[in-house]
């Protein structure tokens, strides 16, 4: 997740692991619906990793709520 223009460093161990579980959870989820094209797949990643970002720099934590968030902003800016 290396998307941001703010350093790891800047994050504890706790919010870097509820990122990365959200991420897991948010990509199984959109897996599912994306083409085999890699560079789709790709975009995509990106795009759920800056979604992440966002919502940890406005307070969001929990990797649950991340995760939930992360699907209803993805699905509001895909359509």
């Amino acid at each position: 997740m290396s998307i941001t223009t703010q350093s790891h460093d800047s994050y504890s161990p706790s919010v870097l692991e509820a990122i990365e579980q959200a991420f897991s959870f948010v990509w199984k989820t959109l897996y599912a619906h994306v083409s085999s094209d890699n560079r789709q797949a790709e975009e995509l990643k990106i795009h759920l990793s800056r979604t992440l970002v966002s919502l940890v720099s406005d307070g969001i934590t929990d990797p649950q709520e991340l995760g939930r968030k992360a699907l209803e902003s993805m699905a509001f800016s895909l359509r």
